[in-house]
């Protein structure tokens, strides 16, 4: 979900600022987040299973304001999913 998100992210920086003329020379990034393993497999039933928090980090070498490009990064998808609860069903179909 971490790989997804930076791509999404990046590529909706890069595409966005490409749209608008922004130059940008490169575009570095690193992702966390807190993860409590007693959720995740299933020994407590306190524990969150998913991420507590994810944090994101850009390095971007570009003449733009950091202001101008967070915005940009707000268009990504897969941002928009993990910020806001998104209905999901699960089929499983025997063979």
């Amino acid at each position: 979900m971490l790989h997804a998100l930076a791509a999404c992210l990046t590529t909706s920086l890069v595409y966005h600022a490409a749209a608008r003329g922004i130059h940008i020379e490169s575009v570095e990034s690193t992702l966390e987040g807190d993860l409590n393993l007693q959720g995740f497999l299933g020994l407590s039933d306190q524990a969150r299973r998913g991420y507590k928090q994810i944090r994101v980090n850009f390095t971007v070498k570009s003449d733009a304001p950091a202001k101008d490009l967070e915005e940009l990064t707000k268009f990504s998808p897969v941002f928009d999913i993990v910020s806001n609860p998104v209905p999901v069903s699960i089929q499983i179909n025997p063979s």
